[in-house]
């Protein structure tokens, strides 16, 4: 897949029921045209999990809607030239402490836009781009627990929960250090991975591990897949409204830039306006 595709060209394929080669190319070309058409209709540029570090104007108040989401993880927040601390967790007993809390995300898909919190004195002190936040977001399965197989050939398949797996972010031992990611045959504390299929060494057989990978949720890869199939059928037919079938049956067709099914289905993925 293309990088930033939503559907791969196999499932595409799979769903026009097309055996041959011939229309790779043409199907690999819409595929890529669809799924940006998809990205601007959502008003976001990326799903997958990407660090960002963005620049916000200060509202004067004590709360900030981050652009992109779910949200991972804060790593900074600056305003007018000052770090603020994150705050901890608030426990029964304790009084709470200063700084910025991250509003919690949907585990499922779509989820919703999150909001950046300040506790104590901090503000985003009103401004133009004086409010830069540093954050991780996208869809990601973080720290999927598996244990290695303990015969051969040591793979995992990653669950993949909520949609086709499509970035590996990463593997470790439940409790201890990363594994390294590697194109060969994996050795000891390494990992393989192709197409959501993680391959462990020997020598890590019954081990506790944790998986995190980024994924494209289902709904946009099926709104992807069938739009990219509409628009194939379309070079068939380009132009016609309709079609007469002997005087007795006349069949009507859906000329729309965006098909009514995928843009109801793609609403709650929409990203409104944020400053």
């Amino acid at each position: 897949m293309t990088t930033g595709d939503l559907v791969a060209l196999g499932a595409v394929k799979n769903w026009l029921g097309v055996v041959t080669d011939d229309d790779d190319a043409l199907l690999g070309a819409l595929i890529t045209q669809i799924s940006r058409g998809i990205y601007n209709y959502i008003n976001r540029s990326f799903v997958l999990p990407t660090d960002v570090t963005e620049a916000y104007d200060g509202t004067g108040r004590d709360q900030l809607l981050l652009r992109n989401w779910p949200v991972g993880a804060v790593s900074f927040v600056v305003v007018d030239g000052n770090a603020i601390p994150p705050a901890a967790m608030m426990v029964a007993g304790v009084h709470p402490t200063h700084g910025y809390v991250l509003e919690q995300s949907d585990d499922a898909p779509p989820g919703a836009m999150q909001q950046l919190f300040l506790r104590g004195p901090h503000m985003f002190r009103k401004g133009r781009q004086n409010v830069v936040v540093a954050y991780r977001a996208g869809y990601e399965i973080v720290g999927e627990a598996w244990a290695v197989p303990l015969s051969a050939p040591f793979t995992i398949d990653a669950l993949a929960p909520y949609g086709g797996w499509a970035a590996d972010t990463g593997v470790v031992y439940v409790g201890g250090a990363a594994l390294v990611a590697v194109a060969g045959a994996p050795a000891q504390s390494q990992y393989s991975v192709a197409a959501g299929v993680y391959t462990f060494a020997a020598a890590d057989a019954g081990q506790a591990v944790a998986l995190s990978y980024g994924y494209i949720p289902a709904d946009l890869a099926q709104c992807a897949l069938e739009w990219v199939a509409d628009r194939y059928k379309y070079k068939d037919r380009i132009g016609m409204t309709s079609k007469s079938l002997g005087g007795q049956e006349t069949t009507a067709y859906q000329n729309k830039a965006t098909p009514d099914f995928v843009a109801q289905s793609l609403m709650n993925f929409r990203r409104i306006i944020a400053n």
